[in-house]
């Protein structure tokens, strides 16, 4: 009985730290935490991850709403940046068409004022047909260009004997005469066009003055 308690002794007796441990890290002096200690920290626990998972579920959101509306807001921007291009190449193409068409207008009135000076000799040379040919050919491409113009919604701004408007014209040269209202557009040097609200191209005239009127008036006297 005397050695089993010995060894018991033994067994009960505290052990030597191993080799290169401090004791105070193996010191268990703290007192093991309760049932219901560890049922608390294990609620605490669970509720804070649940805040924390809606937490995480409200910012999941909101960042996707705001790529939704980056996205959005980008591809806004792109069809914007599409139809102002468009719009822009349009233009650039119309505003080609439109001075094909000055040309076309331009060798219609030159042939038409040399059919108007023909006389005798000249008519009956054969060169009258000739030019008449050659007007009737620029009066058929006018009349393809005008269509196509209007198909794309492009008008003429109509400006002889209109009041003067800075909006869709600019006037190149006065025009001193009598029996004319003053501000008065007397010829289109220059056809304008424009396309719905937007001007493609200003009109260029020739604008009666304040001394045409006081003109007028004296002759009147």
């Amino acid at each position: 009985m005397a050695r089993v308690e010995a060894a018991l002794d033994r067994l009960d007796a505290e052990e030597a730290p191993p080799a290169g441990i401090a004791p105070a890290l193996l010191d268990d002096s703290d007192p093991a935490p309760g049932v219901y200690d560890q049922l608390a920290q294990m609620t605490a626990l669970t509720r804070e991850v649940q805040l924390q998972g809606r937490a995480a579920n409200r910012l999941s959101s909101e960042v996707t709403q705001l790529v939704q509306q980056v996205s959005e807001f980008s591809e806004g921007q792109v069809a914007a940046r599409v139809s102002a291009a468009r719009r822009d190449a349009q233009a650039d193409l119309i505003g080609e068409m439109l001075d094909i068409r000055e040309r076309f207008a331009r060798g219609a009135d030159d042939a038409r004022k040399r059919l108007d000076s023909f006389r005798g000799y000249f008519a009956r040379m054969g060169a009258r047909p000739v030019i008449e040919a050659v007007l009737r050919g620029n009066e058929l491409a006018l009349e393809r260009l005008d269509e196509t113009l209007r198909r794309h919604g492009v008008h003429e701004i109509r400006c002889e004997g209109e009041a003067f408007d800075p909006n869709t014209m600019r006037a190149v040269e006065l025009d001193v005469r009598g029996g004319v209202r003053p501000g008065t557009v007397t010829e289109v040097l220059r056809r304008g066009y424009r396309m719905g609200e937007r001007i493609l191209r200003y009109a260029e005239v020739r604008v009666a003055s304040s001394g045409s009127g006081d003109a007028g008036r004296s002759g009147n006297e």
